[in-house]
């Protein structure tokens, strides 16, 4: 069989699949027709199709690409007979016809009309227009918002109209809702939406709620909007207003919590039938603390995690901050805040608090097992991980971790595996925050800091050396109560590296002595500062931004301690540098920062935007980034085109036997389409851009250095990519192919279509996880 003949095969059977899938109407009967296309149509700037879209109550079938509706052609492979399990499968995974149907098409004009209606759009017009084709339905909605309705002016009512009727608790609440006016988002000229009206009620009510008012619902608040006695037409004046007499008596009442009971062994079962016995209760800092056999969480983490105390007035947001605290402390797998109205004599109101807690197993054992695929060496691994959630009783969270692989290097053809790495790591993180100069109370009560502790050592056997790396780590980890950002500050990240066994021809025949400087002992001494910004949603049906910035500094610390006790410096190679430990210190500033944005589309469509830069500037005490820190191009979650550490840096090409390309400058971006086919299966389209540089005057290699001409060493690469989706881990496999390679002289960089050579210019990725 020819080389190129399983190529054509495939090629053929996608476009037979293809085909197939073009014709829609396979179940589709002759007096019905397949809804093909929607299409929006209005003269106005200010409505976005994107709003009306989502009022439509029927759409066309899901495509790809725009173009092709792979679900309804893998529906349409399935055979008539319903009852075969195979034709069952099909379409199950596949998507049915969409049948165009009057009704809907009736009830989206109703529903857009009701939208813009809310918006403002009081005289707004929608038409439908609707023809057929070949068995197919094209539906077109021409809208015709008119004028919108603004608001002229905002007001509150007079809390002296609530007095004069004698209304002293309606007046209380009006004069507290008053106080807080002036952060209102109505404002002269807004137009009349509904949901801007919506989002006062939302933040008037939370404001009282967090000030007492337990009972009070936004259904309590109204408005009324007089469009006769304005100035202008297609103008209203606005007026808020609180019912005077609310069905609940106590909801214009602040209530205070009296009582707060912590149950640590919760069962709805065992309270539903009352037999409760077997629970133990106590005091513990006048809090009712309720468990089963013996306590397995102490009371003192739990009471200082809760953020309402007794004797407070209600606060809702204490009650969520509540929650978010306590699901941090991994500890529970149920949690519930139940506040119970308490009755009393006097006008003050009672709330007693139960919170009910169901605890996780405390320990766990994880065993994983996987293939590699790295830059074209293959392997096999393993990682044996025990957790234990609450080691001494007070949320601390102890990890131990075993690891080892075996390897083998393109480089090494006679042994079956060249390489073997084995490692062992202890992390430790605690709920206390282990800061003893600096209390911080407010900070620890609103930031739910943590402190982390690892240790780890590692080992590693190549036919070329020996390397072993023991590293101590401590430092915070911290979150604002929104969810939305993520603070890490190690306050110490010591690494120490020992390179033993060197083969001398191996180094030989390493040409550049930025590569050569990655084979020597060294040390690591740096603190390092990370922030992480998301505000993707559980549900993840809507588009999301991720943001994560690092800074990291190196062995100032280390040479303050040599300057101060005027240690003198080693001289070696034609250098001379200060040492520790018997190994020279790296001391470097690197910064880093990544940007994404997941575009979600439909439940079928996504693309994903990356953009990332970093720069490391080595200086002092050496004149490279360590190895460990440099930069790299390439790889399966970089530009994938290119196997790992053997794209740039700049134009460079690679002399070395063994490449191994790093630098201090990195720019990459990426773009992603990803697409559901069928079952497990997602496919998905890239396009990878960037490089590495240096800036380091140490640098010995032409065309290496950044330079105004960055842009033309810029390497492309793109290729289609399939995943595997198993929702507790996801196998991909990406073909990279080379569009634009930077090595290759002037004029002839583009490659994609070199002389039909193309084959050769690409890449086969496999791991475990999405690249971004």
């Amino acid at each position: 069989m020819e080389k190129g003949c399983g190529y054509k095969i495939l090629l053929i059977f996608l476009s037979f699949f293809f085909l197939y899938s073009c014709s829609p109407t396979k179940y589709v009967s002759e007096k019905e027709y397949l809804l093909n296309k929607v299409t929006i149509k209005t003269d106005s700037k200010e409505i976005k199709k994107s709003d009306i879209k989502k009022n439509i109550r029927q759409k066309p079938n899901t495509r790809i690409l725009g173009v092709a509706r792979f679900h309804l052609g893998v529906y349409n492979l399935s055979g008539k007979n319903e009852k075969k399990r195979f034709n069952k499968w099909l379409r199950t995974i596949g998507e049915a016809p969409v049948v165009y149907s009057d009704f809907l098409t009736d009830r989206s004009v109703a529903q857009i009309k009701l939208f813009l209606n809310n918006k403002g759009y009081y005289n707004a017009e929608v038409l439908d227009t609707v023809y057929f084709k070949k068995r197919k339905a094209y539906v077109e909605y021409n809208i015709f918002p008119g004028k919108v309705t603004t608001i002229e002016d905002f007001t509150f009512t007079d809390t002296h109209n609530y007095v004069s009727n004698e209304l002293s608790d309606t007046a209380r609440l009006m004069r507290e809702v008053l106080q807080d006016s002036f952060r209102t988002k109505i404002r002269p000229e807004a137009p009349l939406d509904i949901e801007l009206l919506e989002t006062e009620r939302e933040r008037i009510t939370r404001m009282l709620r967090e000030r007492g008012y337990f009972n009070f619902s936004k259904n309590f608040i109204q408005f009324y909007a007089d469009t006769t006695t304005a100035n202008q037409p297609d103008k209203a004046r606005l007026l808020l207003s609180i019912v005077s007499n609310p069905t609940d008596t106590t909801a214009y009442h602040k209530f205070r919590i009296e009582k707060i009971n912590i149950n640590f062994d919760y069962d709805p079962l065992v309270f539903l039938s009352g037999t409760d016995s077997c629970y133990t209760a106590t005091i513990e800092r006048n809090y009712g603390i309720l468990y089963r056999d013996k306590l397995k969480v102490k009371p003192k983490l739990i009471i200082e995690t809760i953020q309402f105390r007794e004797g407070e007035l209600y606060n809702v947001q204490k009650v969520v901050d509540s929650y978010s605290r306590l699901q941090a402390l991994n500890l529970f797998k149920f949690i519930n805040i139940v506040f119970r109205e308490k009755p009393t004599a006097g006008k003050e109101k009672i709330l007693v608090c139960d919170i009910q807690l169901t605890p996780m197993k405390r320990q766990s054992y994880n065993i994983f097992l996987e293939g590699t695929h790295n830059s074209g060496n293959i392997g096999v691994g393993g990682n044996l991980t025990y957790n234990h959630r609450n080691l001494f009783k007070s949320g601390e969270n102890l990890t131990l971790s075993v690891w080892g692989a075996l390897k083998k290097e393109q480089f090494n053809e006679n042994k079956i595996f060249s390489t073997k790495e084995l490692g062992v790591e202890m992390r430790l993180v605690t709920p206390q925050f282990w800061m003893p100069v600096f209390r911080l109370h407010d900070f620890r009560r609103n930031f739910a800091p943590k402190t982390s502790v690892s240790l780890s050592f590692s080992y590693e056997h190549t036919p070329f050396y020996d390397r072993r790396i023991a590293s101590a780590k401590f430092g915070y980890l911290w979150r604002k109560a929104d969810k939305k950002w993520r603070y890490n500050f190690d306050l110490i990240d010591l690494n120490y590296v020992m390179m033993q066994n060197v083969d001398s021809a191996f180094i030989a025949g390493l040409k550049n002595k930025y590569v050569k400087s990655a084979y020597t002992s060294h040390l690591i001494l740096s603190a390092n500062f990370s922030a992480v910004y998301t505000d993707q949603q559980l549900n993840g049906q809507s588009s999301f931004n991720y943001f994560r910035g690092n800074l990291e500094t190196s062995g100032n610390f280390l040479w303050a301690i040599d300057k101060v006790f005027n240690i003198p410096r080693v001289e070696k190679n034609d250098e001379r540098y200060y040492e520790m430990l018997g190994v020279q210190y790296a001391q470097y500033i690197k910064a880093d920062g990544e940007y994404r944005f997941n575009h979600y589309l439909n439940r079928a469509n996504t693309i994903v935007y990356r953009l990332f830069l970093g720069c490391g500037y080595p200086y002092g005490n050496m004149k490279v980034l360590p190895f460990e820190e440099a930069f790299y191009g390439g790889g399966a979650n970089g530009i994938r085109a290119w196997q790992a550490r053997t794209l740039g840096p700049g134009s460079y090409v690679a002399e070395d036997n063994y490449p191994n390309n790093v630098g201090d400058f990195k720019l990459e971006a990426n773009i992603e389409y990803r697409f559901k086919l069928f079952w497990l299966l997602e496919g998905a389209l890239f396009l990878d851009a960037g490089n590495i540089w240096n800036i380091t005057k140490y640098e010995n290699r032409r065309g290496t250095v950044l330079g105004g001409d960055f842009l033309r060493q810029i390497a492309l690469g793109t290729g289609p990519g399939l995943r595997v989706d198993a929702n507790f881990f996801l196998l991909r496999f990406d073909w990279g192919i080379k569009m634009r390679d930077p090595a290759k002289p002037q004029g002839q960089r583009f490659v994609l279509f070199d002389n039909g050579k193309w084959i050769k210019h690409t890449v086969f990725n496999i791991a475990i996880g999405y690249p971004f």
